[in-house]
Parts: C-alpha cells; structure tokens; sequence
C-alpha cells in the first residue's frame, strides 16, 4: 500500500471532465497529502481503476448517487492507501486558497481544543468531521435523537431534476422510473455541514464505509428510525450516520464560501475554499 498523509477527493463526473476537471486549481500532491479525482462508470469491467490522479469507481455518475460515489471512492482508497490521517472531501466547483489548504493539511487534528457551549470552557477532542454548518454551530458531546416525526419532502432534488431531465435518459444515472418525490423525504438533523468541503478522519470514513456496506449502498433504503430516505443527499446523511456514533460535528467560520449575491463583494482571503457554481 501506498502511505500517505491523506487524501484531498475531488468528486466529479463524466460531464465535466473537459470543462471543472481540467480548470481545478490544485496541484498533483501538497506533501505527503495526494489529490484523487473521482467519476463513475456503471459499465466498468471491475470494481475501479485508478490512471493518474484520476479515479474511475464502478457506480452511477448521477447527482442523486453522488453519496454513493463517494463512500465506494473511500472504500476503495483505503485498498490503495495507507492513510495517516483522514480525507479531505471536496466538490469540483471549488477555488482553493491554496495558503489556506496548506496550513490546513499541516494543522495538529488530534486531541484540540476549542470552545465549549460556554465559550470560557474549552473541550479537548479529536479532529474527525469538520466543515461548514449551516446554522453556524458544533455539535460537541451531545447525544443524538432521531426526531422521524420531523422529516420531511425537501424540494432541492426535485427542483435540480426538473431543471436536467436529460439526466432521466443517460444509462450511466440509471434512473429510468426513478420518483424523484418520493426519495426527497429527508431526516431531520439539528444541525449538519454543507457539502461542498468536507473533512472527514480514518474514524469517520470507516464508519461511513461499514454504514454503507451494511445497506448494499443502496441509496433507496428507507431509514425507519428517522422515517426518510437519507442516502439521496450527502449533506443530510453524514450526521446521520456519524453524530449517534458520538462523532462531533466540527463548524469552521472560514471553511468555505458559496460565491453568490452580496457576498462578492466581500473579502475571500479568510476562506479556505469558494464555492463558485453552486445548484448549476
């Protein structure tokens, strides 16, 4: 096996290999932490191959699978590397301060310590999911409930699809009679990390993997403890999976910055990445 440090994913698809791909702005390698590209062929003759820098996982290529995608690239990168320290999960729409990676990939993500809900009281814990959270909050220690009664239709997947109903007819989605509707029913969760820029450690990875693996990476499953289907949109299962396996939900205020409206005209230096093309 290959030893690395980590290992920074970039998801992509076939679509945007001539256009995102080759416009990314990141290096082969930042020190002992490699960059994979990741696509999916459901008509590939093996489980994956790896050319390069360029990943290619026998699975759907579709926006709906894409937590799919991505927990079989994890599952594969672990054949192939011996990773020390976790993977940086990224999307292909992205611009990276590349100063800010850096002292990012370099930064101690064991045993740190940050606030507390007391912001006098600082909690020492391990680095093992961290991002951007919507409502601006960590979940630090706390136990999770599974609220069913609260999940409800989430309209994004709907809304994406009606504006690309091309992607019904291409056989390497594989959504020929797919109800869109039905498996938009998502969990609720107090709180979760956007998508696009995800840091997750070997524990979490792991735990994504075994979580997966134990439902066949079926992205239909229904999930009877939170009454959804949870599996259609990454940024709602990973608090799913990881928060009941007294995982903490690390929020960063200069992780990532969607470029859109009001906030161009702000100062991006801070921010470790731009989200630069997002719903499109």
């Amino acid at each position: 096996m290959i030893k690395v440090d980590g290992i920074i994913l970039v998801t992509s698809c076939q679509k945007f290999l001539n256009t995102r791909l080759k416009e990314f702005n990141l290096k082969d390698d930042y020190g002992n932490w490699k960059v994979i590209y990741v696509i999916g062929d459901l008509f590939l003759d093996c489980n994956y191959k790896l050319e390069g820098n360029l990943m290619t996982i026998k699975c759907e290529d579709s926006y709906l699978h894409l937590f799919k995608k991505i927990v079989l690239s994890l599952k594969y990168l672990y054949e192939i590397f011996d990773i020390k320290e976790g993977v940086l999960r990224s999307n292909d729409d992205l611009v990276f301060n590349e100063t800010r990676l850096k002292a990012f990939l370099v930064s101690p993500k064991y045993k740190i310590k940050i606030n507390g809900k007391n912001e006098m009281n600082c909690i020492e814990t391990d680095i093992d999911f961290l991002g951007s959270s919507f409502k601006g909050l960590s979940v630090i220690n706390e136990p999770y409930k599974y609220e069913p009664s609260k999940s409800e239709t989430s309209l994004h997947l709907v809304y994406y699809y009606k504006d690309h109903p091309e992607e019904f007819d291409n056989p390497l989605h594989n959504l020929k009679g797919v109800d869109i509707q039905k498996y938009s029913k998502m969990p609720y969760t107090p709180v979760f990390l956007k998508g696009p820029l995800i840091y997750f450690s070997n524990k979490s990875c792991k735990i994504l993997i075994e979580h997966m693996e134990n439902i066949n990476y079926d992205i239909y499953h229904y999930d009877e403890k939170s009454n959804s289907y949870p599996y259609t949109i990454d940024d709602l299962a990973y608090p799913l999976i990881l928060l009941p396996h007294k995982i903490n939900l690390i929020h960063c205020d200069y992780w990532h910055k969607d470029l859109e409206g009001s906030y161009r005209t702000t100062d991006n230096s801070r921010y470790l990445a731009i989200h630069t093309n997002k719903y499109k």
